[in-house]
């Protein structure tokens, strides 16, 4: 019985520290939900999307220069030097580089003797002719006077034809030295290689040492006006008239300028069913090959949203919308093509939203926006 009894008292003391460390004897507060505080983010600029009825549509081109000179050689030689640099600005007939002429001049000092000699030969077929003729005008009056045969006349005569014939021939071996030694002397030209306008240098492909050979081009000339020649869509024929003026946005300058259209394609491409233009440009910074927009104005609802709207991070692009109860939420867009400044939202926005458009680096989910 005792046993019993200190099994139950066992019992119940353990059940008390039970419900002692679960808390049954302590005042419990009664519990509720505690409601979170919104951040608050001041400092942002917001906006109102619109939907714009107009935009202008970008077509793609290049720019080149109006005058464009690869300069060449048509003679091998050696280069002694180089006194232009890639961008450097040249004058009309200032020297670019030049090339080692010795060769060219031991052939020149060669065709010069060629001349001498041909000049030499010439006195002596001249003298002998003198002599033959001579000769052929006695014979000729003994022949009236029948003091010599008509065989003994043809004789003389054959010699005199040989001597005049041999004077021409030297006369002819003259001209064809002076010719040759006149084409070798033209080579010195090209010996040193001048600009043959100004402008200035946009490509320099060889240096001092480097053996040049006929119509590899060594340097690359280039002077303003620019222009950008882009290729349209057919359905803008008839459209598109000289002496126009577009905009035109260069992407590597992140600026618009002004471009004239000076010539008009009078005919379209069956292929790509575009026709060529070009427009004249006015800019200091242009260089030949930049990568620029023609940008055309046509009527197309899109919501356009400054690039600085933009949130991206890795493959996600959304912006901030500022939701009825003044808060933010980040919201993904799916953007179209980019217009100057602005971009196109293809999906994402309705046109009637508050969003973000500047200092979207301070912006969180579920903030609120200050001021």
């Amino acid at each position: 019985m005792r046993g019993y009894i200190k099994y139950i008292g066992f019992l119940v003391v353990i059940s008390l520290v039970v419900l002692w460390l679960a808390g049954v004897f302590s005042h419990r507060e009664k519990t509720f939900e505690v409601e979170k505080k919104a951040k608050t983010v001041e400092g942002l600029k917001i906006s109102k999307v619109e939907r714009t009825q107009e935009v202008e549509v970008g077509y793609v081109g290049n720019i080149v220069a109006d005058s464009v000179a690869e300069i060449s050689t048509r003679v091998a030689g050696k280069i002694t030097s180089v006194r232009v640099k890639e961008g450097q600005a040249v004058k009309k007939g200032q020297i670019l580089l030049t090339l080692d002429a010795s060769d060219i001049l031991a052939q020149a000092s060669a065709a010069s003797e060629q001349v001498k000699q041909a000049e030499e030969a010439y006195k002596s077929a001249i003298s002998n002719y003198e002599a033959v003729k001579k000769t052929y005008e006695r014979y000729l009056s003994l022949l009236k006077e029948n003091a010599i045969t008509q065989q003994e006349f043809d004789q003389i005569k054959a010699q005199y034809d040989a001597a005049r014939a041999q004077v021409e021939q030297a006369k002819a071996g003259i001209r064809a030295a002076q010719f040759q030694r006149k084409a070798v002397v033209s080579n010195l030209d090209y010996t040193t290689i001048r600009a043959p306008f100004d402008g200035y240098v946009s490509h320099k492909k060889v240096d001092m040492g480097d053996l040049a050979g006929p119509g590899t081009v060594l340097l690359v000339i280039e002077r303003p006006p620019y222009k950008l020649e882009v290729n349209l869509p057919e359905k803008y024929v008839g459209r598109i008239r000289v002496g126009d003026v577009y905009p035109v946005y260069i992407d590597a300058l992140n600026k618009t300028v002004q471009g004239r259209v000076s010539e008009v394609s009078p005919s379209v491409d069956p292929i790509t069913r575009t026709f060529r233009v070009k427009l004249s440009l006015e800019s200091g910074d242009l260089k030949s090959g930049m990568y620029a927009k023609m940008l055309i104005s046509e009527k197309l609802s899109v919501i356009l949203v400054p690039e600085s709207a933009i949130f991206r991070r890795f493959d996600f692009t959304g912006v901030w919308v500022v939701k009825p109860d003044n808060t933010l939420e980040l919201r993904f867009v799916k953007l179209g093509e980019k217009r100057g400044n602005m971009v196109e939202v293809l999906s994402g926005l309705s046109g009637d939203e508050r969003i973000v458009v500047d200092g979207i680096e301070k912006a969180c989910d579920g903030c609120k926006v200050g001021g």
